[in-house]
C-alpha cells in the first residue's frame, strides 16, 4: 500500500465499509495516517452517499449482565436473501463499564450515549459521546436542570452548514399550580441544548409545544423531528427544531389522522416518513418527498403485520431491492416484500442478545469538536484545508 500513489491509496480506503476501517486503523501507522488524511472524510462521504451503504447500531441489554452490549452490523443496504448469515457484527467496546444505557442516538458515527449515575441519594441522567472509528470517549457536563428531572429524552444531529454537533435535551417536569380554589397537576418541558466543543448547556425557554418524550430518529436538513402537540389546542404535530438557529417549526402533516402515542417519525428513503397504525394488522408508511412541502405527503406502502403483533414493529430502512428492513419486538429482523405482502426473518446465526437497532446510514464525515474534555481546534481559512488538524483533534482525544 505505501508504494501506491496517495490519490489511489485513498480510493481504495474510501470504498471500505465502516466496520473494515476500525480494523485497518489498527494495522500500521501509515494506514492510520491515511485514514486521518484531510481529503478522506469527503472521498468516503461522496463513495458511500452514491452506494446507499447502511449499518446498523444494535444495543443490546440483559438482565444477566452489569452493563450493555453495542455492536454494528456492517453493510445491510443489499440484503436480499434473510437466510444469509450477517459476517460483519463487529462488538464496540464502549469504555463505561456496569452502565445500563437508556438512549443510543447515532450520526455520522458518532454515538450519543445516555444512561443513569446513581449517587446513593439521588439519581441522574448523564451523557456522553463516543467516536466509534477514534474509539474515544467524550463525557458531557451536568445540565441546568439535573436535581429536577422527571423524563428525559434526547436527540443528537449534525448541521452542514455550521458544521456543528449538537445534543438537545427535553426535559419533562409535573408542575402544581393553584387555580379557582384547587391545585392542578401538568406537564412542562424544558429544552436544552449542547454543542459539542464547547463547555456548557444552553437553557431555551417559550417552548410552546409538548414533545413526544422518545429519542429524534429523523435528521432532515440539519434538523431533529419530533411528534408533539399544541400546549393550548392539544393538536397533534410534527415538529422540527432547527440546528442552526435552534428554533422550532411547524412541519405540514399528510392527509391522515395519527397518533402521537402510536406513531412515530424515522428516515427512509432519504425522506422524513411517518408510520401510522390504522388498524389491528396494518401499518402506514408516509413519505414526504419534498421536505416541507404538504403535498408531497406519500402513502409509499402499508406494512401488514400478519402473525406478528402490530405495537413490536419498527421500520428501519427502505433497502435498494424495495425491500423494508424491520425490527421486531427487540428480538428479531425481517425483511418485509412491499409487493408480495410477505415476511421474512433475517438469519442472524447465534446472535444471542435482546436488540434494539439504531440506525447508521453515514458515514464519519467531518467534525468540529467532542465535547468538554476535547483538544480545541481554532478554525479558519477553507474548511477542507483544517480538516487534518479536525481529524487529528479527534484521534488524540
Amino acid at each position: 500500500m505505501d508504494s501506491l500513489p496517495l490519490e489511489i491509496s485513498l480510493n481504495i480506503f474510501s470504498r471500505l465499509p465502516f466496520v473494515s476501517l476500525i480494523y485497518c486503523k489498527r494495522v500500521s501507522k501509515s494506514w492510520r495516517a491515511l485514514l486521518k488524511h484531510p481529503r478522506f472524510p469527503y472521498l468516503q462521504k461522496a463513495f458511500h452517499d452514491f452506494q446507499n451503504n447502511l449499518c446498523l447500531i444494535l444495543h443490546c441489554s440483559s438482565t444477566c449482565s452489569p452493563h450493555d452490549h453495542i455492536f454494528i452490523v456492517n453493510s445491510c443496504s443489499h440484503l436480499s436473501d434473510p437466510d444469509e448469515h450477517w459476517k460483519d457484527i463487529m462488538d464496540i467496546n464502549v469504555p463505561l463499564q456496569n452502565y445500563k444505557f437508556n438512549s443510543i442516538v447515532n450520526c455520522n458515527g458518532l454515538l450519543f450515549l445516555s444512561y443513569i449515575e446513581s449517587d446513593n441519594i439521588m439519581m441522574h441522567n448523564k451523557g456522553c459521546v463516543y467516536n466509534i472509528l477514534a474509539a474515544k470517549l467524550t463525557n458531557l457536563p451536568n445540565s441546568p436542570t439535573f436535581f429536577k428531572e422527571f423524563k428525559v429524552a434526547y436527540g443528537f444531529g449534525f448541521h452542514p452548514r455550521t458544521k456543528e454537533y449538537k445534543v438537545v435535551r427535553i426535559v419533562e417536569q409535573e408542575c402544581v399550580s393553584y387555580d379557582f380554589g384547587r391545585f392542578e397537576l401538568s406537564l412542562d418541558q424544558t429544552i436544552e441544548v449542547f454543542t459539542l466543543g464547547t463547555y456548557a448547556w444552553r437553557t431555551k425557554r417559550n417552548n410552546p409545544f409538548l414533545l413526544q418524550m422518545q429519542p429524534s430518529e429523523a435528521l432532515v436538513n440539519g434538523a431533529l423531528h419530533w411528534l408533539g402537540q399544541a400546549k393550548l389546542s392539544h393538536s397533534q404535530l410534527i415538529l422540527s427544531f432547527n440546528l442552526e438557529n435552534e428554533g422550532f417549526y411547524q412541519i405540514p402533516s399528510p392527509n391522515c389522522r395519527f397518533d402521537m402515542l402510536q406513531s412515530h417519525l424515522l428516515l427512509l428513503g432519504g425522506c422524513l416518513s411517518l408510520t401510522v397504525h390504522t388498524d389491528k394488522s396494518n401499518i402506514d408508511i408516509w413519505l414526504m418527498k419534498n421536505y416541507g412541502i404538504q403535498g408531497s405527503w406519500t402513502k409509499k406502502f402499508t406494512i401488514n403485520s400478519g402473525s406478528l403483533s402490530l405495537g413490536s414493529i419498527r421500520p428501519l430502512f427502505l433497502l435498494s431491492n424495495g425491500k423494508v428492513l424491520i425490527e421486531y419486538a427487540k428480538q428479531g429482523l425481517f425483511l418485509y416484500d412491499t409487493n408480495k405482502k410477505t415476511t421474512k426473518k433475517i438469519n442472524l446465526g447465534d446472535f444471542p442478545y435482546y436488540f434494539q437497532a439504531v440506525p447508521h446510514v453515514k458515514p464519519i464525515n467531518s467534525v468540529r469538536g467532542l465535547g468538554t474534555h476535547s483538544k480545541q481546534v481554532e478554525l479558519g481559512g477553507d474548511w477542507e484545508e483544517r480538516q487534518a488538524e479536525l481529524v487529528e483533534a479527534i484521534m488524540v482525544l
